[in-house]
């Protein structure tokens, strides 16, 4: 019976403190994602980095001559990002600005030369 005891004991501390550590990072998780703004996902391979692109929109519209820096990531249904303004295609005009399209709407994204089209 005493063989029981010592067993049960190791076991029961390995299986706490397993829940405990579970607990701990779901917590910490969650604090991180309540207290972030939205993130801009980086897409290596997508489009070359440093590339000038022109960014065709459905309708007529055209954003030219930005450079494209990535999306925004999606929200949880809890903290973050309004949800309108989660998965939005970040750009940067040439003189740092700026920005956020909704990525629904972009019909094509083209790579241009480093010369900005105007």
């Amino acid at each position: 019976m005493e063989t029981f005891y010592d067993v049960f004991g190791v076991v029961a501390a390995i299986c706490s403190g397993i829940v405990f550590l579970a607990i701990f990072f779901t917590c910490l998780n969650w604090f991180n994602r309540a207290t972030r703004g939205f993130e801009v996902v980086k897409m290596r391979g997508f489009i070359k980095e440093g590339k000038v692109v022109n960014v065709y929109l459905n309708g007529v519209r055209t954003v030219r001559g930005v450079y494209f820096v990535g999306f925004t990531e999606r929200a949880s249904a809890k903290g973050g990002i309004p949800y309108q303004m989660a998965g939005m295609v970040v750009l940067e005009t040439v003189n740092g600005g700026r920005i956020l399209i909704r990525a629904d709407s972009v019909r094509m994204i083209e790579e241009v030369e480093d010369t900005v089209a105007g």
